[in-house]
């Protein structure tokens, strides 16, 4: 090789290795906090669409099964809730989130409707989430209670 050619070769330094170590690291350190402030509203979410999504379910397994009375029975104190043979455990999968409060077990009937409006009140703590059942069946999700 002569003194003018330039010896070259693929891949990265140490120096720019450890730089580019130190800048990942330090967006790591800027955003752990805000994403574990920001877990468990995301939690408390997820879990008032776990519950609204039973509903409809339960809702519909009433009108598969043309069934006079379909209902889902809620323990707010345990924070599980059943429907037909399923059941599920809020607290188990949602850790940090209970049932509140449950204004009473909606009842679906053979076309879908509800025998009364339910509210169900789901809690982080912090916040709350409402899963309204209305009388026609619709289930829904609100920040403040159901009107």
């Amino acid at each position: 090789m002569s003194r003018n050619q330039k010896h070259t070769e693929a891949g990265f330094t140490a120096m720019e290795l450890m730089v580019t170590m130190a800048v990942s690291l330090i967006v790591l350190a800027i955003g752990t906090p805000s994403f574990l402030a920001w877990l468990p509203t995301m939690r408390l979410s997820s879990a008032a669409r776990q519950v609204a999504t039973d509903l409809q379910v339960a809702r519909m397994r009433a009108i598969s099964q043309n069934a006079s009375s379909y209902t889902v029975t809620f323990n707010a104190g345990a924070g599980t809730y059943t429907y037909g043979s399923d059941s599920r455990d809020i607290g188990q999968q949602y850790p940090g989130i209970t049932i509140a409060s449950v204004s009473l077990n909606p009842v679906f009937t053979s076309r879908g409707t509800a025998s009364a409006g339910a509210q169900i009140k789901l809690n982080n703590g912090s916040a709350q989430k409402y899963v309204c059942v209305k009388v026609v069946g619709r289930v829904n999700i609100q920040d403040s209670t159901c009107t």
